[in-house]
C-alpha cells in the first residue's frame, strides 16, 4: 500500500510538471481546466510522535508546491521537497479556501500520514500554517503523529 501511494505521488507530480512544461512560460498559469494555480514555497518545523517511543522527535520541510482553486474556492494541492529525518517528502491533498483561510486534508506517502492543514494568520509576502498528522496503520510508515507550524511564500506576490 505504502509503496502504491509513494508511486501514485511521483505520477501525479510528473504529470503535473509535463503540463506545466508544455504550456511554457507566462501569463498563462492553468494547468487543470477551471482552476487557477498559485505556486509556494513553504519551510515548517515541528515534532513527531514516532513509533515505539513517546518522546517527541524534532524536525523540519523546505518544501515547493501549488495549489489550484476553482471558482467556488475547491482545492487541489501538492507539496514535494526536502525534510528531516526522512530526508524527502511530499504531500497531496484537497481542500476549501473560506475567505483568506485555507482548509486542507490529505495524504503525506512518506513518511505515511494523513494530514489536516490549515492557515491561520496572513503575512506580509504569505502565509502562517498549521497541520496536524497521523498515521491510521499501524503497520506502515515512521510515525505515530506529526505536529507541524510554517511559512508559505506566495510565489507570485514574492516575484512581483
Amino acid at each position: 500500500m505504502k509503496n502504491f501511494i509513494f508511486i501514485f505521488c511521483l505520477f501525479f507530480l510528473h504529470v503535473v510538471n509535463a503540463q506545466e512544461s508544455a504550456k511554457g512560460v507566462g501569463e498563462s498559469n492553468i494547468v487543470l481546466k477551471g482552476f487557477q494555480k498559485e505556486s509556494f514555497k513553504e519551510w515548517n518545523f515541528g515534532v513527531a510522535i514516532m513509533k515505539g517511543s513517546n518522546f517527541p522527535f524534532p524536525g523540519g520541510s523546505y518544501l515547493w508546491g501549488a495549489t489550484f482553486i476553482n471558482e467556488k474556492d475547491f482545492i487541489i494541492e501538492y507539496q514535494y521537497g526536502f525534510a528531516l529525518p526522512t530526508l524527502l517528502t511530499g504531500k497531496l491533498g484537497i481542500g476549501k479556501r473560506f475567505k483568506k483561510t485555507e482548509v486542507v486534508v490529505g495524504v503525506r506517502p512518506l513518511p505515511f500520514n494523513v494530514y489536516g492543514q490549515t492557515s491561520f494568520v496572513k503575512g506580509k509576502e504569505g502565509d502562517w500554517i498549521v497541520s496536524f498528522e497521523f498515521n491510521p496503520m499501524s503497520n506502515v510508515g515512521l510515525s505515530k503523529a506529526i505536529f507541524n507550524v510554517g511559512y508559505r511564500w506566495d510565489l507570485a506576490t514574492r516575484n512581483n
